[in-house]
């Protein structure tokens, strides 16, 4: 018996290595005639979880499978977990078993492509650069992520049960998460990722610090307003459930501090108001001045804490830009942005790489880098940085297509299929500031919904144009 043990011991990793692969075949496969649910499997995680880590007293408390098996893998669970789903997507359409939401975003996707593949030859040829760099969030493996989650989409939900079945568990998860952020916020003092409190010593009590979350309540609120403004709500208990998401969103947005989410969303809400009947738009934007702009400017205040007491409003609203009534672009929190630029000018055409960094040791201010200055807080430098005018024209072409399209296809839509459309023009509005003065580039979660959002206008096109 022993010996049988023993040998069984023996063979169980060489049983692992000849079984595992054919699991993996068998999933990819029989997977594929289910690939929508795998995709809503994967965005649940999404949904769920927070990456940031940032603002944590305790770093290593943030330790989840946005970092798992990075150690021995070198990619996370959640990102192989991508690679899993994308090529069950590869496999149904090459068994034409799903109907493809069509997009106008081809020719950045060759640019960006182009961009990738020659990043990617040109750093192996070179001697001080290594194959890790090129693969590092820092430089532009989100962007290849962003592209395999859109083509996960726009293969998965682009007929009409699909899409209904992600955009309800779309709201189920957000709303739930939302009465956790809620719950805790009343009773357990907050999001502890709070880097106002932790750090700067505001005293301010937070929803949600991951800017992800204030981003699906946004995608969630714009669902619900317009079903409300639409009259998809036809029940009494209908119409209190979806204002109650809309207050609910509101808050968890609202009470992040986070000035990227407060601008991202007047940005969603004008889209909103300009999207409705005229009756509907002068009182959307008569409550948005009389009562949201005054409470905006309130928060914003507040948020400057006691380091602005007797400052000017510009200096309580931004105390990290405005000084002594002036705008500073060369120190506080434009001073990485500034070192970017300097060194972007070494490359302007082709940027400085994947692997490429900017020269931030000059600046005192930038200690708090600890020398790593291969990211700073603006996805536009960023991609600047890295890739130069072409990458930043290719971003361009992307924002461009996808409002062009949006605003060609939204009126003749049917109600169900314009609020999924507004859900994501308006999530890509919210997402405009952190894009400009965020860190989204190093971030998994914040490009994977930032793919979702651009796939959604072209799912719920595709959708409406099956059903005649």
């Amino acid at each position: 018996m022993n010996e049988l043990l023993q040998y069984a011991f023996i063979a169980l990793p060489w049983t692992v290595a000849i079984i595992l692969p054919l699991v993996m075949v068998t999933w990819v496969v029989v997977g594929a005639q289910s690939a929508s649910l795998w995709a809503l499997v994967y965005f649940a995680f999404l949904f769920c979880f927070p990456n940031a880590s940032w603002g944590l007293v305790e770093t290593t408390a943030g330790s989840n499978f946005y970092t798992r098996g990075t150690g021995t893998l070198f990619f996370s669970a959640i990102n192989l977990l991508l690679f899993g789903v994308a090529l069950q997507c590869l496999v149904v359409r090459r068994l034409g078993a799903v109907h493809v939401a069509d997009n106008n975003l081809k020719a950045p996707v060759l640019i960006f492509g182009a961009l990738l593949l020659g990043n990617l030859v040109v750093g192996l040829a070179l001697p001080k650069v290594y194959w890790f760099q090129l693969l590092a969030p820092s430089g532009l493996m989100n962007v290849f992520n962003l592209m395999l989650a859109f083509y996960v989409v726009t293969t998965c939900l682009g007929e009409q049960k699909a899409l209904d079945r992600f955009v309800n568990g779309l709201l189920v998860f957000v709303v739930a998460r939302g009465l956790w952020g809620l719950a805790r916020f009343v009773a357990l003092g907050g999001d502890p990722a709070n880097f106002y409190a932790n750090f700067q010593r505001i005293d301010v009590r937070i929803t949600f610090f991951d800017i992800n979350d204030s981003l699906l309540a946004t995608a969630a609120l714009m669902v619900a307003a317009w079903r409300l403004l639409s009259g998809q709500a036809q029940s009494f208990a209908q119409r209190c459930m979806y204002i109650g998401i809309v207050l609910l969103e509101l808050f968890v947005i609202v009470f992040s501090y986070r000035r990227t989410a407060w601008g991202g969303l007047i940005l969603a809400l004008l889209l909103l108001a300009f999207s409705a009947k005229r009756a509907q738009r002068a009182w959307l934007l008569g409550s948005y001045l009389l009562v949201g702009l005054p409470l905006m400017v309130y928060k914003l205040v507040q948020r400057g804490g006691a380091t602005t007491h007797g400052g000017s409003l510009l200096e309580k609203i931004l105390p990290d830009v405005v000084s002594h009534g002036s705008f500073s672009f060369t120190t506080g929190r434009f001073a990485e942005l500034y070192a970017a630029l300097l060194s972007i000018r070494e490359s302007p055409i082709w940027g400085l790489g994947a692997w490429g960094y900017y020269d931030g040791f000059r600046f005192s201010d930038l200690n708090w880098h600890r020398g790593d200055f291969t990211w700073m807080h603006s996805g536009v430098l960023h991609i600047a940085l890295k890739t130069g005018l072409i990458g930043v024209i290719a971003v361009l072409l992307v924002a461009v297509g996808v409002f062009r399209f949006v605003a060609g296809h939204s009126s003749r839509l049917a109600p169900r299929e314009r609020g999924v459309l507004l859900a994501g023009a308006g999530g890509l509005l919210f997402s405009l500031p952190n894009f400009l003065f965020g860190t989204p580039l190093i971030e998994f979660r914040t490009m994977q919904l930032l793919a979702l959002m651009l796939a959604l206008p072209y799912c719920a096109v595709a959708v409406a144009d099956r059903r005649g």
